[in-house]
């Protein structure tokens, strides 16, 4: 089977097969009605990577333009063109959405858990970065920059830490957590 782009998908004996909106709904409650599966859960376990994503998409663009700031600000390299922008500082626009995901395919407690992660890891460190700023240097420019990377920082940790601990935590993940990244830490006591 080939994909022509406009003309939707062709057979490749020359004969075309269109799939329209209403045709994919139907073929999609086929195959979910085939599987057994209660329709509502799999619709749950659909939304979940898809919210993952978009949440992701966001992140890395807050994570992105902290790494661009960060760049600019220590290494004194700024963007005069777009391929500027395909560097390393682009990384999280493709690593957050994954990450996004990944947290979505794993339930909902590690979703919940990395975008309420992210949401106070971006406040408080944006709320950091600024005073930071403030303090470390009297240039104007400085308390904002401070404040944009770490937001980045602050999103990225807070995230990825509470995602990470509420997939560990749950009792019946969708997709099973990781043994690499299991750890415990003890501190024996006198």
């Amino acid at each position: 089977m080939v994909v022509h782009p406009q003309d939707g998908w062709w057979l490749e004996g020359g004969g075309q097969m269109k799939i329209d909106g209403r045709r994919l709904v139907a073929m999609l409650m086929v195959v979910i009605s085939t599987a057994g599966a209660n329709p509502e859960e799999l619709s749950a376990q659909a939304q979940r990577p898809v919210i993952g994503a978009g949440a992701g998409i966001a992140g890395g663009v807050v994570i992105t333009l902290s790494a661009i700031v960060a760049r600019a600000r220590f290494q004194r390299e700024y963007i005069d063109s777009v391929e500027d922008l395909i560097h390393w500082q682009s990384l999280p626009m493709i690593a957050a959405p994954a990450a996004g995901v990944t947290f979505g395919l794993a339930g909902r407690d590690a979703l919940v858990g990395s975008i309420v992660g992210s949401v106070s890891g971006m406040a408080i460190g944006t709320a950091a970065g600024a005073g930071i700023g403030w303090l470390v240097s009297r240039n104007q420019e400085s308390p904002w920059a401070g404040a944009v990377i770490g937001a980045g920082v602050g999103l990225s940790v807070g995230g990825l830490a509470l995602g990470l601990i509420r997939w560990s935590e749950d009792d019946n993940p969708d997709l099973s957590f990781p043994s690499v990244l299991r750890f415990e830490l003890s501190v024996p006591l006198p």
